[in-house]
């Protein structure tokens, strides 16, 4: 990683030392860099897809995530249905202005250098990876360029037509399938392992095997998520995917055939070989992320005793600038469900942060005690710890105090993505695996599809290889092993982390589009991406199109006297319930967004182009007050 970083840069500035009087005759475009070897552009654009802490921070953690329910964050645009020009323009920037520009001049020098079709095996897999960046793209935006994308660095078209959704979903499958029968049939050379950070690991044959594998399991999901805009075609494009002799990934190890992609700390935060979320999780990207479990993702986990908990979940500690999750609760059941609005407080260890947008009670507010609101802290405070507080009222008289210690942290921190395992700065980026597979070959035969198996043993599996891939991918913190024991030592409990995943997944029940899209909604942990599209395009019930709450809540009000003592899980019944603001409705009027919005940027430089797609896309409904809140053409 560190020579294709300095082998880049040395391109570059030998791009402009080499700048002469003649230039113009050697180059008819300044723009660009000859020699630099395409395989080097292909390891980047693998990586900028998988995104660095800036704009995962933003399009994940602040914005999507949230949005679709599966993780929250303390950043409340996203779940506060408002906008943010910084914080929706981050993934667009980074696939259009780096991705799709890289991806299509690694394509002008292959084909420039493609001699009898000797680079046919390299171009389709550059068309895969522009396919799945095109396919981020649309799903967040709706319509985008797309025939016309990334041609400004060599063609100077800088301002491109917007493509409908539709024609780029259709676009997307004649690509994909192309490359994928050029890598069923050529015996061409791929990029190989020095520059192919995904299947690099394997043999030559084994690489085009796999990337061909990859295109087929795309078109699965390309085809699934149409099925709301066009059954008829949807259908056809997954059951010819699901008949191809490319077969399809069914694994969720990288050593197999899931899409992996490492990553490392080699080159620092702000490195694009870190994984992006990770590197904003561990406030790597320019402090604390402020990224928390979905309210309902928790609560549905607690519920159904899901050991999945184990690795998403913790409450952070923050020492010397590190966030790391915590161990030091003297008492710990993660199943433990805390109360909500209207119910009276129970001490646990794990407080879900709400997805409200109007104040500190409302994303976190616990009660009142003595007249003084008492919110769950974002993470434990190492240096804290151990010390007496001493609470006042607006006089400056004590009003109670209190030694903020385990006992009393424990109880009063949110349940936070876990910095160490899920949330690592080196947990891999998962492109695609063989959940996913299973979990669309499921809902396409409960919708009597031609797909081998049938709905309840494809759900099965599906659950089986998610269940799967948390002790496969994320074991490189001893959290979870640590989080186990301290759960035995509390409730005698002793089920191994594969007990827990037999009886969940033997308590699944009927396998109908609703069970499935659930599952698969849980699946997505921390990949706010492909969580938001899924639910954009099946409104899965456990996010709903509009707040889940009133603009008010109630919380319990009580005396200092009455909890100092309270038991964990003992509900303390309150003196009584004071209301507070919950929800504003954001920009939308409270309905749920249906897209990012488009960059200020492009508003205003392509102008014509983007106004054209803006009132091509109103025909599909929208139910709120701002253009975010216009359906796609996937929506249901």
């Amino acid at each position: 990683m560190k020579k294709l970083s300095i082998l880049l840069f040395a391109a570059v500035l030998t791009m402009f030392s080499a700048c002469t009087d003649e230039f113009e005759k050697i180059n008819d475009n300044p723009n660009r860099v000859e020699d630099l070897d395409a395989g080097f552009q292909f390891g980047k654009v693998q990586l900028l897809y998988a995104g660095n802490g800036h704009e995962e921070w933003r399009g994940n953690l602040i914005m999507t995530g949230p949005i679709a329910g599966v993780t929250q964050c303390g950043y409340t645009t996203g779940q506060g249905f408002g906008l943010s020009d910084g914080f929706s323009e981050a993934k667009w920037s980074v696939l259009f202005t780096n991705t799709i520009k890289d991806g299509r001049d690694m394509q002008r020098k292959l084909m420039e250098k493609d001699e009898n079709g000797s680079n046919d095996v390299k171009l389709a897999q550059s068309d895969i990876m522009l396919e799945l960046s095109f396919q981020r793209l649309t799903d967040l935006y709706g319509d985008i360029p797309y025939s016309e994308a990334g041609l400004g660095f060599n063609e100077l078209l800088f301002y491109p037509a917007y493509n409908s959704q539709e024609d780029v979903y259709k676009g997307m499958v004649a690509k994909l399938r192309a490359a994928r029968d050029i890598l069923l049939s050529s015996e061409n050379a791929p990029f190989g392992s020095k520059y192919d950070l995904v299947y690099g690991h394997l043999s030559i044959d084994e690489q085009r095997e796999a990337w061909a594998r990859l295109a087929n399991s795309l078109l699965l999901r390309i085809g699934m998520r149409a099925s709301t805009a066009d059954a008829a075609w949807a259908q056809g494009v997954v059951e010819e995917a699901a008949a191809n002799a490319a077969g399809y990934i069914t694994e969720v190890d990288i050593k197999t055939s899931a899409a992996l992609l490492k990553h490392s700390t080699v080159g620092g935060a702000w490195g694009i070989h870190e994984n992006g979320a990770g590197s904003a999780i561990n406030g790597k990207a320019g402090g604390f992320a402020y990224a928390f479990l979905g309210e309902e993702y928790l609560r549905m986990a607690q519920q159904n005793k899901d050991p999945r908990l184990f690795y998403t979940a913790c409450q952070i500690i923050s020492q010397g600038g590190e966030f790391r999750a915590w161990t030091g609760q003297t008492y710990f059941n993660p199943f433990e469900e805390a109360a909500r609005p209207g119910e009276a407080w129970k001490p646990v260890v794990f407080n879900p942060e709400r997805g409200g947008a109007e104040s500190a009670a409302a994303v976190r507010g616990l009660m009142k005690v003595e007249g003084v609101e008492v919110n769950a802290d974002w993470f434990v405070n190492a240096a804290r710890l151990g010390v007496n507080d001493t609470v006042r009222n607006d006089k400056k008289e004590v009003l109670y105090i209190y030694k903020y210690d385990a006992d009393y942290a424990q109880y009063r921190t949110l349940c936070a993505v876990n910095p160490e395992t899920v949330g690592s700065r080196t947990a891999p980026t998962v492109i695609f695996s063989g959940d996913e597979t299973y979990f669309i070959l499921a809902e396409a035969a409960a919708k009597g599809w031609s797909v081998p198996g049938d709905a309840t043993t494809n759900l099965t599996k599906a659950v089986e290889l998610n269940m799967s891939k948390y002790p496969a991918l994320y074991k490189e913190s001893a959290s979870p092993a640590t989080y186990m024991e301290m759960y035995k030592e509390t409730t005698g409990d002793a089920s191994t982390y594969e007990d827990m995943a037999a009886a969940y997944i033997a308590n699944l029940g009927a396998a109908t589009a609703e069970t499935i899209h659930l599952e698969r909604w849980k699946s997505l942990f921390l990949n706010g991406y492909e969580a938001f599209a899924l639910w954009n395009r099946s409104l899965v019930s456990v996010t709903p199109v509009g707040i889940p709450y009133s603009k008010d809540i109630d919380l319990p009000a009580y005396t200092w006297e009455n909890i100092k003592d309270a038991q964990p899980g003992v509900e303390q019944t309150p003196d009584a319930f004071f209301s507070t603001p919950f929800h504003n409705g954001g920009i939308t009027g409270g309905v749920r967004p249906r897209r990012l919005d488009y960059p200020d940027r492009e508003r205003m430089n392509n102008t014509a182009h983007i106004n054209a797609a803006m009132e091509r896309q109103a025909a599909f409904g929208n139910d709120g007050d701002n253009f975010v809140s216009t359906k796609m053409w996937i929506s249901k």
